[in-house]
């Protein structure tokens, strides 16, 4: 106990430890109930900003971790002391933005809860990597355990669940029900605010995309449907999504386009085939500043945001009996000058005497008192806000007033709405009206736009989208439509980021609302894993004043987590991955301790031979085992290309792998290396080969059979191969043979073509071949452990990387009851000669390989099978 107060704080007089005064420490930063702990190096930080975003008063203080590992040697001081000082506050709850703090560790139990004992105060704290969304909400994307995400630790108490979203918005616990998965030809899957449905063949999001960024609505679930790049959510799959959620769910149902295209039209369809009504909104959500709960932009079909559309979202409406369908009602808008959703319906009368209409299509001004159904109907367009004027506004006396007004109104939309606005005449314009259009593009900013085709504009995107669908429905990709295509616009902004909200406790917090200009982009922050302190990554959405909203992360590497560990000494990891796509949260990733109070974590053992296992796609030609000539194996570390094209092939089971990934980085940050950022794909890319048997479509004859198509998958493990520790001793493989083969003769080399499963012999608990198969007996020199991918880092198990080479020292015949076997070393890398090991090192080689199987562990079935190429000794 002296050393745990000595190494957390003040309150023991022995002077705390330091960072060498030469290199950056942790230091504290005090942001009104909310602090940061970070580099002495560090300068601005998009943490900051966003860390000014979460709700926080005295009763429930927030403590962020962003700590480098060359600053991390003092950061279990600096922790200890603000622990203790808060807790001398007696608050309701500190939140700790660790990321896996509250994961399992073993007996020792999770870091949160030792800080908890220590320091007598209750904490919150995650389980895996956390994730900062605009608005100030916390959420877990991928926890440790089932059920969990966000913990509540009181001294002496059982740890309690609290769901993946922080403050819990009031439909949690009854989507929580829902489980992801298949839904016909989409997967569902949890998001921030809410639900993701997306063709199954696309990639799961990730912070920084837009999925992420979406604000949480405290009272409705959000559905979000698709993503950019991919081909449209089939209605049928919507309707039985929504079927499948729980009537309190399901009764506060709000539909989000995320994947560019405007979805009145599929809402409309599932209304139809559910017999109820939907709400939908034009575009996606975004947390807001102050002035209102939440902005919303239109998303194009590559991601980009573009305008702020006045009329924000729509109730639709299943058709009547007769077949004919109400139109949509609108259900929020905003408009300059006027509160959003204020009066009876999405108009502004002007001071002229015409009157502003919000429409899905921009903006619409008349003077009559009703807006025409075409007008109504024309569907939003991510190229361009269009203003369309009537033909009545732009004759007679009032005509400048008219226009005026118009160009008042214009003035006080949002820069992105304005930077996208286009003005329209009516499709009849006399060359007088035309010319006195240009005129006031000009003069107010605007873009002309060619002359408005009554009707044509929903009937068009209409038939593109339902093209799109017989495509789908035919097994081709649905091409966006065209507008959609026109004028891309640069991701370079950032974007919008929300306000902090104002309450403080775990209850449903009403979220923040429009996007301000300058904000803070998406960051990473670091965090434990099974020895790393804690990592946040931020996804914030903020708009400049001339730019689309996109997210930019910025990287902070990660620390260990005995650098905050109450029993242990600091250490400094190497630095974790650091994701390159853009964020719209930040995410923290860290520590995963265990707790006997709750579920088991998801188990990284491999999967034996003969058990089932998740099918994947399988590529082309991935299941045809013939053998082909050896290719020049992938070496080094993977590249952003070779792991976006991974994540890609393997995307069915991409989520199976990816928890059990980062609960192993986090109870081992050096597996992350020098390579952060590709460490998470490297190491799926190693636990999907070991879960994989030798037949499946990532098993190791579809690897040696075409290693082009798989080159991608490959290239990381044999990445994710060189972050596994080394490992000395004896390694067995196991032969099918009667007898050891003619060709296995001294100074033979025999040369795998894809990675090799051997058997630790000294470890504990291994196992040995059956006596009647011919044993291999290796000597390695990079053979790596691949138990530390398993869910306790104990085991066996390891691994030649594909193209390793081993040289035949001698043969040993069966007799005396003893296997046959075979005795080999590694061939050093570059093909030299062998060092001659000295007859008593042999000696010990062949007594580990003629032990006799009497062991109760059975043999891996994966350990068995021949080393394909063979090399005839020279002459």
């Amino acid at each position: 106990m002296p050393e745990l107060l000595r190494r957390f704080g003040r309150r023991d007089p022995a002077p705390p430890r330091t960072a060498p005064a030469e290199g950056p420490r942790t230091v504290l930063e005090d942001l009104s109930h909310r602090y940061l702990l970070r580099s002495s190096a560090a300068g601005e930080s998009d943490v900051r900003d966003l860390l000014r975003e979460l709700p926080a008063d005295a009763r429930r203080p927030v403590v962020v971790v962003d700590v480098p590992p060359d600053a991390a040697g003092n950061l279990g001081e600096e922790l200890g002391a603000l622990l203790g000082r808060l807790g001398d506050g007696e608050p309701l709850a500190v939140r700790l933005v660790l990321s896996g703090a509250a994961a399992p560790a073993g007996e020792a139990g999770p870091l949160a809860q030792r800080l908890a004992d220590a320091w007598r105060i209750t904490l919150e704290a995650p389980d895996a990597a956390a994730v900062l969304t605009p608005g100030g909400l916390l959420y877990v994307s991928e926890p440790a355990t089932p059920g969990g995400g966000w913990w509540r630790f009181v001294p002496d108490a059982a740890p309690e669940a609290l769901g993946i979203r922080l403050p819990a918005p009031r439909w949690q616990r009854a989507l929580a029900r829902v489980p992801a998965g298949r839904v016909g030809a989409c997967v569902a899957r949890p998001v921030p605010a809410g639900m993701l449905l997306s063709p199954a063949d696309a990639a799961a999001p990730r912070p920084g995309d837009p999925a992420y960024a979406a604000a949480a609505h405290p009272g409705k679930v959000s559905v979000l449907l698709g993503v950019p790049r991919a081909a449209p959510v089939p209605a049928d799959d919507l309707a039985t999504l929504l079927a499948g959620l729980p009537a309190d769910a399901r009764s506060s149902v709000r539909l989000v386009p995320a994947d560019g295209r405007e979805a009145v039209t599929l809402a409309e369809d599932v209304c139809d085939l559910l017999g109820t009504e939907l709400e939908v909104t034009v575009g996606l959500p975004l947390s807001g500043d102050g002035t209102a709960a939440e902005s919303v932009r239109v998303l194009s079909t590559e991601g980009e945001f573009t305008w702020s559309p006045p009329l924000t979202a729509l109730k639709c409406f299943p058709a009547r009996d007769d077949g004919s369908r109400p139109d949509p009602e609108p259900t929020g808008w905003s408009l300059p000058g006027a509160p959003a959703g204020a009066g009876d319906e999405p108009a502004l009368l002007l001071p002229s005497g015409a009157r502003a209409f919000a429409v899905r299509s921009g903006l619409w001004l008349g003077k009559d008192s009703e807006l025409p159904r075409e007008i109504g109907r024309r569907p939003a367009d991510a190229r361009a806000l269009r203003v369309t004027v009537d033909a009545a506004c732009l004759t007679g006396r009032e005509r400048d007033a008219h226009l005026k007004g118009l160009a008042a109104l214009l003035a006080g939309l949002d820069a992105p709405a304005r930077a996208y606005a286009e003005i329209a005449g009516p499709a009849d314009a006399a060359p007088e009206v035309v010319a006195l259009l240009r005129k006031f593009a000009v003069r107010t900013g605007l873009a002309l736009a060619p002359p408005a085709e009554t009707g044509t504009a929903e009937t068009g995107t209409a038939e593109t989208e339902a093209a799109g669908l017989r495509e789908t429905e035919t097994g081709m990709t649905a091409a966006p439509p065209p507008a959609a295509a026109a004028a891309p616009v640069a991701t370079t902004g950032r974007t919008p980021a929300a306000r902090p909200a104002t309450a403080s406790s775990p209850e449903p917090l009403p979220v923040a609302a429009p996007v301000r200009a300058g904000t803070a982009a998406a960051a990473p922050l670091p965090g434990p894993a099974p020895d790393s302190a804690s990592a946040v990554s931020t996804s914030a959405v903020s708009t400049a004043e001339s730019t689309t909203p996109s997210v930019s992360p910025a990287v902070v590497p990660s620390v260990s987590r005995t650098a905050c560990s109450p029993q242990a000494a600091p250490a400094t990891p190497a630095a974790p991955a650091v994701p390159t796509a853009p964020t719209a949260g930040v995410t923290v990733t860290g520590l995963l301790p265990s707790s006997g109070a709750r579920p088991p974590a998801a188990s990284a053992q491999p999967a034996p031979a003969g058990t089932p296992r998740t099918t994947v796609r399988a590529p082309a030609t991935a299941a045809a085992p013939a053998p082909a000539p050896l290719r020049p194996a992938p070496t080094g570390l993977s590249g952003e290309r070779d792991r976006h094209a991974f994540r890609e092939l393997a995307a069915d089971i991409w989520e199976e792998h990816s928890g059990p990934v980062g609960q192993a980085l986090i109870r081992l940050p050096a597996l992350r290396s020098s390579g952060e950022e590709g460490a998470n794909a490297d190491l799926i890319a190693v636990r999907l080969y070991l879960s994989s048997g030798p037949d499946d479509p990532f098993g190791a004859r579809a690897l040696a059979a075409d290693p082009d198509l798989l080159r991608p998958y490959a290239v990381c493990l044999a990445s994710g191969l060189r972050r596994l520790p080394a490992l000395r001793g004896t390694l067995i493989r196991a032969v099918p043979q009667p007898g050891i083969p003619d060709d296995a003769v001294p100074g033979a080399v025999l040369t795998c073509d894809a990675p090799l499963d051997v058997v630790h012999a000294e470890a504990r608990g291994a196992a040995l071949p059956p006596d009647a198969l011919v044993r291999y007996a290796i000597r390695p020199v990079t053979a790596r452990r691949t138990s530390v991918l398993t869910r306790d880092g104990d085991g066996a198990g390891a691994l030649f990387a594909a193209g390793t080479s081993f040289t035949v020292l001698a043969r040993r015949e069966r007799g005396d009851g003893s296997p046959a076997r075979v005795l080999l070393a590694e061939t050093p890398a570059g093909g030299g000669p062998v060092r001659e090991p000295s007859a008593g090192a042999l000696e010990k080689l062949d007594a580990a390989a003629r032990r006799s199987a009497a062991g109760e562990t059975p043999w891996p079935g994966r350990c068995t099978g021949p080393l394909r190429l063979y090399v005839p000794p020279a002459s």
